[in-house]
């Protein structure tokens, strides 16, 4: 093996670590885990305070808009112009006005047209207490608590790869007994420089307690 192979393959360990270390070093909504299986996790979390914009268009496109939006303001454009910091993972889910009231509850949300995009907010909020938003956009919310099933993945954030691990979780909740709930939410865990084979990536469905 050449040195230059040697040098790639440190480097390559090197940026995963850091990407490792940036994606698991910022504060995350707490959950306990009720049972696991490979990717798949059945999660109770608690009822967690957020800034939340709803925006129309595609999946990337409402990401890339919300993104903007939401930073603008835990960067200053709130009320007192405080900074606030940044948490995982954002919160994508599609708005439920939208939503077709014939569509199965664990269909992946292609093609839909509006999704409410989400920050949380670090613990010392509460829906109370958070700065208020400059921008009419955005509001503060308590994203509800509950039963959710998970799978975590790795890869870009095409819709192919979402839809692909929603049928997964999909048929997971069928054949364990399980009741969705709601429809599927996206989490994203990492920033848009990190690598695909680094970013951790979530598809989460409510279900049934």
């Amino acid at each position: 093996m050449g040195i230059l192979s040697v040098f790639l393959i440190a480097v390559g360990i090197g940026a995963m670590v850091l990407f490792q270390r940036a994606a698991t070093g910022l504060e995350q909504p707490a959950y306990t885990v009720e049972q696991s299986s490979g990717q798949i996790e059945i999660r109770r979390y608690q009822a967690t305070p957020a800034a939340e914009v709803t925006v129309e268009g595609s999946r990337s496109a409402a990401t890339r808009k919300a993104f903007g939006i939401l930073f603008d303001y835990i960067s200053g454009a709130n009320q007192g112009n405080g900074k606030i910091a940044m948490t995982a993972p954002v919160r994508q889910a599609p708005d439920p006005q939208k939503i077709s009231m014939t569509a199965p509850v664990t269909q992946a949300p292609a093609g839909a047209d509006a999704w409410q995009v989400a920050f949380f907010l670090p613990s010392q909020y509460t829906v109370a207490s958070a700065p208020k938003p400059d921008n009419e956009q955005v509001r503060i919310v308590s994203v509800p608590g509950g039963r959710v099933a998970a799978i975590t993945f790795s890869g870009r954030w095409t819709d192919r790869n979402f839809e692909k691990h929603a049928a997964q979780l999909s048929t997971f909740i069928g054949m364990n007994g399980l009741t969705a709930t709601g429809a599927p939410v996206y989490a994203y865990f990492n920033d848009p420089f990190t690598l695909p084979p680094f970013r951790r990536n979530e598809v989460q469905i409510p279900i049934a307690p």
